[in-house]
């Protein structure tokens, strides 16, 4: 492993995959359980957070840091998603390097969000230990295609219960008026990387205000839905309130706004996944 500058962990999914792409595969090892498989001659090793950490390179220059527990209903327990607490702390007592690239989420922002209150606690770890260079990445609602299974995030959930498991109707906590805006994994994965060359700390959210209506969502998916199956399906809400789109609201900390037609990027999402 000489010449190892760079390390990727959780290289297989959907923003590692496109951060592997933008990355120098010669100087990067990239880690993570399985071996994705869109990425060609790549020095890629197995690796198991929760195991011993012995075989990597002790002394690299950025590590870029993607990996946590799935997204899934059943992974949504303190136990579980504390893990990647621990495979911080681990990877600081193990590795010594000179910038970190953190990957946290916008549920930061949620009031008492599962997934929030432990992103929150790494993203302090991470400042208290003096690291020369921090990044700390907040992306909202970031979609591209990827190998490993469907996570529960709602664009997913309508894949899950139409397509998988041929549903016809669905009731769905929230509301048909709840705005998302979507950006792709690809634009966001070469902003970051770009971002990383540069000597510079900081935290920055990443989203898009051009947003879409959760029932807009589901009609992109039905439409697609129809041409495939000649099929419709019923869904329903029980939520009467709209949730706030909380990029708007999320001021003090800096913010870039991919700009993208969310639209186009969840049509794109659904032809390919469908």
């Amino acid at each position: 492993m000489k010449n190892i500058e760079t390390l990727v962990f959780g290289c297989s999914g959907s923003i590692g995959n496109e951060i592997c792409k933008n990355l120098n595969k010669y100087s990067t090892l990239f880690l993570s359980r399985n071996k994705p498989k869109k990425l060609k001659n790549i020095h890629w090793k197995k690796i198991d957070l929760n195991t011993d950490l012995k075989s990597l390179p002790k002394n690299v220059s950025k590590i870029f840091f993607l990996s946590s527990p799935y997204y899934l209903k059943k992974n949504m327990k303190k136990k579980i998603l504390e893990k990647e607490y621990i495979w911080l702390k681990k990877i600081l007592k193990r590795i010594n390097f000179k910038q970190i690239v953190y990957f946290s989420s916008s549920s930061v922002y949620l009031k008492k969000h599962p997934v929030g209150i432990v992103k929150k606690k790494c993203e302090k770890f991470l400042k208290n230990n003096k690291i020369e260079i921090l990044q700390i990445w907040r992306p909202f609602n970031i979609i591209g295609i990827f190998e490993n299974s469907l996570s529960d995030h709602f664009h997913n959930l309508l894949i899950k219960e139409f397509v998988k498991r041929k549903k016809l109707f669905k009731e769905f906590y929230g509301n048909e008026g709840d705005k998302r805006g979507y950006s792709s994994a690809k634009k966001f994965s070469k902003i970051v990387v770009d971002y990383s060359k540069k000597e510079k700390s900081f935290i920055m959210n990443y989203g898009n205000t051009n947003t879409v209506t959760v029932g807009q969502i589901v009609n992109i998916f039905l439409n697609i839905f129809k041409k495939k199956y000649r099929k419709v399906f019923t869904v329903t809400f029980k939520n009467n309130k709209k949730n706030i789109n909380i990029i708007n609201s999320t001021k003090k900390i800096k913010t870039i706004n991919s700009n993208e037609n969310s639209v186009i990027v969840l049509k794109n999402y659904f032809s390919k996944l469908i």
